[in-house]
């Protein structure tokens, strides 16, 4: 590199400018040791040798100075354009990365569901012992194990990390089933409701009509998944999920509801109580004015 060949050449420069003034410094000094013709002349001339080479290397130095502030400031230019391609680099790749939370898939029942289950209440909640036995893949070595309270069983003794033991798995599916916080942030997070419920579509509302999805909701992000207490429609979210929220629902039931009129939907803008009220009281105020010409 060029900037740091010049910023030794500079330092090794004034290394030697300061022993050729040393040298010069001492040489003028001896001039008044000696006062016979022979040795003054020797004096004198052994100082002006070193101070003519220090004046060439003074001058050399300067070049030097001038080219290294010249590559010094194309160096720092190029450093911090350097510096913000790499950053553009790495939001680009953040962008463009698929992030664990999309591979990987979690099932959790909903707060709800879990105190009906253990207080032995009716629901159409499944236990996480049914949907441990139909989803869950994961290795009860690094994971956690599943202990049985009765009720239904609870994951415990979850390894920090674990999700990182599958990554060198090839093509490993990874579903956890009662994950634990961490995982949820990490995965597709599936939760069972209580019981039925409607929610609009993720298709736009036009000409007065929205369609609802019954039994299923997904956030825009593909972060969270919604889903009844049914055991087909959930077979179907965690498929979903696996495809990164792409593809179709089968058991989800679409309904097209035209929006509710209104009174004044169907008069014209014109006609519109406040736009008559506006305009009666200001022909009102017109009016006053007339009558009382004269009088005021």
């Amino acid at each position: 590199l060029r900037f740091e060949e010049l910023q030794a050449e500079k330092i090794d420069k004034g290394i030697v400018l300061n022993g050729l003034f040393l040298e010069f410094s001492q040489w003028e000094a001896e001039e008044e040791w000696d006062n016979s013709k022979s040795r003054q002349e020797f004096v004198e001339f052994k100082a002006s040798e070193k101070k003519n080479e220090w004046r060439v290397n003074y001058f050399e130095l300067g070049d030097i100075k001038k080219e290294f502030d010249i590559t010094k400031d194309k160096f720092e230019t190029a450093s911090a354009l350097l510096e913000s391609m790499e950053k553009d680099l790495v939001n680009l790749t953040k962008a463009n990365s698929k992030t664990d939370r999309y591979t990987n898939v979690s099932i959790s029942l909903s707060k709800n569901c879990k105190t009906l289950i253990e207080y032995n209440m009716y629901t159409n909640c499944p236990t996480y012992r049914e949907l441990f036995e139909k989803f869950d893949t994961t290795d009860p070595t690094v994971s956690g194990i599943m202990v049985d309270y009765g009720y239904d069983i609870e994951r415990i003794n979850i390894m920090k990390k674990h999700w990182a033991f599958y990554k060198d798995q090839p093509s490993y599916e990874l579903i956890m089933v009662d994950p634990d916080a961490v995982f949820q942030d990490k995965s597709v997070n599936i939760e069972i409701q209580v019981r039925d419920f409607t929610t609009l579509s993720k298709q736009t509302t036009r000409d007065g009509l929205y369609t609802t999805w019954q039994n299923f909701k997904v956030t825009n992000d593909c972060k969270r998944i919604l889903v009844a207490p049914d055991m087909d429609l959930i077979t179907e979210a965690v498929e979903f999920a696996k495809n990164n929220c792409s593809g179709e629902v089968e058991h989800v039931k679409e309904i097209i509801i035209k929006q509710k009129t209104t009174p004044h939907d169907y008069k014209k803008w014109r006609d519109s109580p406040a736009l008559v009220y506006q305009n009666w009281l200001k022909d009102a105020i017109a009016n006053n004015k007339e009558l009382r010409l004269g009088l005021d």
